[in-house]
């Protein structure tokens, strides 16, 4: 887990714990975009909001394309 100023991130490992899933899953998931995240070097980092949406089945809005 890192924070970020107000914002907290989980690694794709942290998130497969939280979710009680495998790591493979969780990263099948990001690769599909059924889970967003953020890729530093080699890892995914997962916001605690993104987790929060995907875990209750929420989606983000998303800003309208010009």
């Amino acid at each position: 887990m890192i924070k970020l100023e107000n914002t907290v991130a989980y690694t794709a490992e942290e998130a497969a714990v939280m979710l009680n899933r495998a790591i493979s899953t969780v990263r099948t998931y990001i690769r599909s975009g059924k889970l967003r995240a953020h890729k530093v070097g080699r890892t995914y980092y997962i916001t605690e909001k993104t987790l929060t949406e995907f875990i209750t089945g929420e989606r983000p809005q998303r800003k309208e394309e010009k």
